[in-house]
């Protein structure tokens, strides 16, 4: 008697799929525990990351040797010794460019028409003097110097010409980080000893003009102005208070860009907009304050000093900064190391889609900094196997320069999952500037691999 074969209903064969592909689906990724989150605290470890820290006189190459940063404070006298003759020699002998820029130092750049001394002298080129001759020559409780009439037309017209030479030398590259506008007052820092007999600023409409100096010619680096005049307010620029350390200034300072007001000239006034926020997208930098020494605000000054500038969100500070032995105390220490950005990951989630046949890599990325990075350098995510063989690698799409102090923001991507890695694999973070030169170290733990900062290892 013939058998008839039993048919396996269709609904049972579907339901039969499914259990496998769910089988599947959850053996592969609890099989090899791929599906998994691990936590991460902020490391507290120094960083020596670029663009941040103190910024030392960039002529003093012992002060510079362990900064990322320096300051080139350039008189015009030494700029433009002769009428259109831009002298690039003694520019980059002076402050040993080559030197720093092969050490991937970056620069906080200041021309200065005025700088106080110990004894009389020009700041200016004899030329420009000799076919001027209106400015006032002054010793004072400030020091002794000469203030030229910032008025002049003449004077005008050749200040342009010197800034569009200078900022086509450092529109070169990237070396020039930061530019503070300059150029008025004592030390370049907009104001006059009008106390003690000076003239003042001239009116806001040149001022300006001097500010168009700058903006119209520096392409690469961010700009900066002593105070939150309504130029900078309205170029987007960073500020600077060289008086760090002194909280009676520090807090006027803070009043303007919470407030606004307005500084007096010779004509119209300069008027101060507020700037509460400006440092989320342009960067707050200057010096220590000389009413102390530095290490007054490394001792008995110190809680005061660590306040101003977190609250100020200081990006670096300097050419008054920590010299010699004070840069080794803990405090000096402390200081740079609460300076600017300090980015980590706090977490990493693994989810195996096995429809894709891949990894999803969710990073949660915080700043346990006082600022964010101002350039949005790439960021990469790279994979190893267990043999430390580099086979994958993807951009990470995220803007460091928009993670501000206490945000956190996720990111996915999406690995290839083969068999090998099965076997145990590797993730990296790197984070470089365009050229691939420099790399931002990650505020975890993990092994540097070059430029890749290693934070994640998973084995079978």
């Amino acid at each position: 008697m013939e058998r008839k074969s039993r048919k396996i209903p269709y609904i049972m064969l579907v339901v039969l799929t499914l259990a496998c592909a769910g089988l599947l689906l959850y053996i592969v990724p609890y099989r090899y525990q791929l599906n998994h989150t691990v936590t991460y605290s902020e490391s507290q470890d120094p960083l020596d990351n670029p663009l941040t820290g103190y910024a030392p006189p960039a002529q003093e190459m012992e002060e510079c040797e362990d900064s990322r940063l320096v300051y080139i404070g350039v008189t015009w006298q030494m700029w433009e010794p002769a009428q259109g003759e831009y002298d690039i020699k003694a520019l980059e002998e002076t402050f040993h460019i080559d030197q720093w820029k092969s050490e991937n130092k970056h620069a906080v750049v200041r021309f200065i028409c005025d700088l106080p001394g110990e004894e009389g002298h020009m700041d200016i080129p004899r030329w420009l003097y000799e076919k001027t001759r209106d400015g006032e020559f002054y010793d004072n409780g400030y020091g002794a110097g000469y203030s030229p009439d910032y008025e002049n037309e003449f004077f005008r017209e050749r200040h342009a010409l010197a800034i569009q030479a200078l900022a086509e030398y450092f529109n070169q590259d990237n070396f020039a980080a930061y530019v503070e506008i300059g150029s008025l007052g004592h030390w370049g820092e907009w104001h006059t000893n009008t106390d003690e007999g000076l003239s003042s600023l001239p009116d806001a409409q040149i001022c300006w003009e001097y500010v168009l100096d700058y903006s119209d010619n520096f392409h690469n680096a961010r700009l900066m102005m002593r105070r939150n005049y309504v130029m900078a307010a309205q170029g987007g620029m960073g500020l600077f208070n060289d008086m760090t350390g002194s909280k009676e200034d520090t807090d006027e300072w803070l009043g303007w860009i919470e407030e606004g007001g307005s500084f007096e000239t010779a004509g119209r006034p300069l008027a101060y907009e507020p700037m509460a926020d400006f440092w989320k997208n342009a960067p707050s930098g200057g010096e220590f304050t000389s009413l102390y020494t530095v290490e007054e605000l490394l001792t008995d000054q110190i809680t005061d000093t660590l306040d101003m500038i977190r609250e100020t969100h200081m990006t670096f500070i300097g050419p008054k900064c920590p010299e010699g032995d004070l840069k080794d105390e803990s405090a000096a220490q402390a200081i740079r190391e609460e300076l600017g950005y300090r980015y980590y990951i706090s977490a990493v989630r693994t989810q195996y889609s096995f429809s894709e046949g891949s990894l999803n890599v969710t990073l949660t990325w915080e700043n346990a900094g006082i600022a964010p990075l101002y350039w949005d350098w790439p960021v990469t995510m790279y994979v190893y196997n267990a043999q430390g063989e580099l086979k994958y690698w993807e951009t990470v799409d995220i803007n460091l320069s928009g993670l501000y102090p206490g945000e956190t923001e996720e990111t996915t991507c999406s690995i290839p999952f083969t068999d090998e890695f099965r076997q145990g694999y590797q993730i990296g973070i790197g984070i470089t500037d365009p050229d691939e030169k420099e790399s931002v170290s990650l505020a975890m733990e993990g092994e540097k691999r070059g430029n890749v900062q290693l934070i994640y290892t998973y084995e079978e």
